[in-house]
């Protein structure tokens, strides 16, 4: 009975182990073909873009994760061991080595590889229709001088905040995705206790990913600001008389610019 509920916990740890990765990985994904749709099909986006469909893609990749990582719990099997002391491990074991390069070849490109490509070529499409003039300057007006600059500034924002993101992603997940890959697939790979602390961080280095993006979020996006201020407005009442002498003298300028003075 208990070598019988071991085996379970393994098997049910190890799945939903690679459940969270890889639904960590296609959510990133989907967030970055969703910026671009947005950039590039504005007004379409407004009718589609719903709670529904949100609600429908992310049950769909966590399902869809589910799915693909039913065999994980195949290849999972108990042996015996010592560290310090006789030890009882789950590992997994495969009926040959193909299978197993066959395993670690589709994680890398359905986890680390694939998506990497995806949000690259989204963000550079959404960037390269960002650089498309929205006003064609027709004379040296101010209110299109002044948006041209907006525009500009805007552009460069979140620019910077792609290249981040883009940047994390692979710096993150990179490591532990190649060192599964070159172990699998190099034939002097050494295992020793060095490679073991090598393996350690890459795997710290993965979970890292989904504690930073929040943070990356919340000081590089206004839009996130705002929302966390709505959703936690008793944290910045004492800010609301200074945030209301910053919305006047907003109001102040927006009337010198309709004004043409």
């Amino acid at each position: 009975m208990k070598a019988f509920c071991v085996v379970s916990f393994s098997k049910v740890y190890s799945v939903l182990l690679q459940v969270s990765v890889q639904a960590t990985c296609v959510t990133l994904t989907a967030m970055s073909v969703d910026r671009w749709y947005v950039t590039v099909y504005p007004l379409r986006s407004l009718r589609q873009r719903t709670p529904r469909v949100a609600m429908a893609v992310s049950l769909g990749i966590w399902i869809g994760s589910f799915i693909v990582s039913i065999p994980v719990a195949m290849y999972q099997k108990i042996q015996n061991g010592y560290w310090f002391g006789p030890q009882v491990y789950c590992s997994e074991s495969f009926p040959s080595a193909s299978h197993e390069k066959a395993f670690i070849l589709h994680n890398f490109l359905a986890v680390y590889l694939l998506p990497l490509v995806t949000i690259c070529v989204s963000y550079t499409a959404m960037l390269h229709q960002m650089g498309r003039p929205a006003v064609e300057p027709i004379d040296n007006n101010y209110q299109v001088q002044l948006l041209a600059e907006r525009s500009e500034a805007m552009r460069t924002k979140i620019s910077r905040m792609l290249a981040v993101m883009v940047l994390l992603f692979a710096l993150c997940w990179g490591p532990i995705q190649l060192y599964i890959l070159f172990q699998s697939f190099l034939p002097n790979f050494n295992r020793n206790y060095y490679t073991y602390k090598v393996k350690i961080w890459a795997h710290c280095m993965s979970y890292t990913n989904s504690s930073i993006n929040p943070i990356v979020y919340a000081f590089m996006g206004d839009n996130f600001r705002k929302s966390f201020k709505k959703a936690f407005p008793f944290i910045f009442k004492q800010r609301v008389g200074n945030t209301n002498s910053g919305n006047a003298a907003g109001n102040t300028e927006m009337h010198f610019v309709s004004s043409g003075t």
